[in-house]
């Protein structure tokens, strides 16, 4: 079976053009896994060699295996972007999903982030726990160590005339690394995984410098 995804490449004579900002490319998922694959095997054969490296230069045998490593992150990153991806749905309550953001989160900035709530109680979503888990943590990797005093706030509201699940993140001014390629990126790759379930993810800013990210994922009914 074939996937379209969007993609702003030039189309080649198979695909089909969409009527937005980007582009309907056929993906064959066999074509996905066998660069897969060949991205494995090219990549276990450069660690074998970064090995050989260290016994030589132990410093620049470091320096090249992390750099090596950034760009293995990146390609899985990429391929996570242009991949047909599947969802296993089962569900999940609201608590817990608020809870997995909370606590990466929590990991990212060193200190514990205090989570607001409002009609939770018993509500459920039907999602890929997994899924929904790597977009948090994509999300979570640009949040960078900071102070208590410099609390970052989480508010989870369940709304059943609209039957969304909103989870706001408040981030104070210098708690994110600065933005660069990658972490645009991480985004992408985080938002097609919440959209995948019917949901969204936005990011704005306050007067105060505050930033926040908006997560909204449809409730079951």
């Amino acid at each position: 079976m074939e996937t379209a995804v969007e993609s702003s490449a030039p189309v080649a004579a198979e695909e089909m053009c969409s009527g937005d900002d980007g582009q309907i490319v056929v993906v064959r998922p066999r074509v996905v896994d066998t660069v897969g694959h060949v991205l494995g095997n090219m990549f276990q054969r450069i660690y074998h060699l970064v090995d050989r490296t260290r016994e030589g230069d132990v410093a620049v045998g470091a320096d090249l295996d992390g750099s090596i490593r950034r760009l293995e992150s990146f390609l899985q990153l990429l391929m996570d972007y242009v991949s047909p991806l599947t969802l296993s749905v089962q569900e999940v309550t609201l608590a817990d999903v608020a809870e997995s953001l909370a606590q990466q989160l929590g990991a990212a900035a060193g200190h514990a982030v205090r989570v607001g709530s409002a009609g939770l109680a018993q509500g459920r979503l039907l999602a890929d726990a997994g899924r929904v888990t790597r977009a948090f943590s994509l999300l979570c990797s640009q949040v960078r160590p900071a102070p208590a005093p410099a609390a970052i706030h989480l508010t989870a509201t369940a709304a059943s005339a609209t039957r969304s699940f909103t989870l706001v993140v408040s981030i104070p001014r210098g708690c994110l690394f600065e933005r660069s390629s990658e972490s645009e990126i991480r985004w992408a790759v985080a938002e097609k995984l919440l959209e995948m379930h019917g949901g969204m993810l936005q990011q704005s800013s306050t007067v105060s410098g505050e930033t926040l990210w908006e997560i909204m994922l449809p409730l079951q009914s």
